[in-house]
């Protein structure tokens, strides 16, 4: 019985995602090329080159999410996300020059220290890319002119999408 019933909510799973897509749902992957597109407009704007985004460090990208993803939210205890940190800086931490990061911040609470995600997917409505151009200009991370490259996740937290990203120079 119990394997029937996980059957069933697996296939209601895979309905709900392909109803989804269906209907012009964004998947993680298209919101990251967006987010990517929009960083890169808000740059030629500023007449900065656009960012290339280099495979190895959004997989380090991703590797720095995925306590976030398995434990489906956005406040982690630093205990648990440390491991992952780690893994991040042996990928990046050779080769590149890390420049500025956005969506991914940390605090204290009772003393302990907490990693957090911070940046939320907006739509792809007007209203939201107009918001999304609001927090680059604002965060002031994404005017580096001798950054080069960008590794970028998103990951979806409870039916939100949430993204994150890191300027590299060469």
């Amino acid at each position: 019985m119990k394997k029937l019933a996980r059957l069933t909510a697996l296939l209601l799973a895979g309905a709900l995602l392909l109803v989804l897509t269906a209907c012009g749902a964004e998947t993680e992957q298209q919101a990251k090329q967006r987010l990517l597109d929009e960083i890169n407009s808000y740059r030629a704007s500023l007449e900065l080159e656009p960012l290339k985004e280099v495979e190895l460090l959004s997989t380090a990208e991703q590797v720095r999410v995925a306590p976030f993803r398995a434990a489906n939210t956005t406040v982690l205890p630093a205990s648990e996300t440390n491991e992952a940190w780690d893994e991040w800086l042996d990928m990046t931490v050779d080769d590149w020059t890390f420049r500025g990061e956005f969506g991914l911040a940390w605090t204290r609470v009772e003393g302990e220290p907490v990693h957090f995600l911070t940046a939320m997917v907006p739509a792809n409505t007007p209203k939201g890319n107009k918001d999304l151009r609001a927090a680059l200009r604002s965060s002031g991370k994404f005017d580096y002119d001798n950054c080069k490259s960008i590794g970028i996740a998103v990951v979806t937290i409870k039916g939100q999408m949430y993204w994150t990203c890191t300027m590299f120079k060469e």
